[in-house]
């Protein structure tokens, strides 16, 4: 039986096969990593106690729509740093250094071709772990330009360089 829990990030109803239990999921709607609850029991344990604020009341049924679907969320709590996951945001464990990617892969293209190289290295390293989750999504797509101008800034290097070889070789033949 599948155990069924809704998102926290979008509200989405998940189903996971109960051999998931305990273990981290990743919503395939906004790419939260949720915590999969453990199979509760069936039985007798499961109905509703007499007394609705004692420790052992089940929460409610991952099938029903949440009414609070649609309030806007709060944008920032000043109680935690930005490297703690906030329970929205997705469980990252870093913020994303899509800014200074950019800006190295600008400038490598624009004339210094290491910056290119630490744009393209970066930009690799920081997508892989945005992906995993480990680091704030949101900037993704910077992260990715920067590092395809990094990639470009040291092609052409590379293009200038065989192009200097190739005059330096004319120049000598003649």
């Amino acid at each position: 039986m599948p155990i069924e829990m809704s998102c926290t990030g979008c509200s989405q109803l998940l189903r996971v096969s109960d051999e998931h239990a305990g273990k981290k999921a990743r919503c395939p709607s906004c790419g939260t990593i949720v915590e999969v609850p453990k199979a509760m029991p069936e039985g007798p344990s499961r109905q509703e106690p007499d007394d609705p604020f004692s420790d052992n009341f089940p929460l409610e049924s991952a099938a029903k729509p949440n009414p609070f679907a649609d309030r806007p969320q709060p944008t920032a709590n000043p109680y935690v740093s930005p490297a703690q996951p906030t329970g929205r945001s997705g469980g990252f464990q870093r913020a994303h250094r899509g800014g200074m990617v950019l800006t190295f892969g600008i400038v490598g293209v624009l004339c210094c071709m290491p910056l290119g190289i630490a744009a393209w290295v970066m930009g690799a390293s920081d997508l892989a772990e945005m992906r995993a989750g480990r680091m704030d999504p949101s900037g993704m797509d910077t992260t990715r330009v920067g590092m395809i101008l990094g990639i470009v800034s040291v092609g052409l290097a590379i293009l200038g360089i065989v192009v200097n070889v190739l005059l330096m070789a004319v120049g000598a033949a003649l």
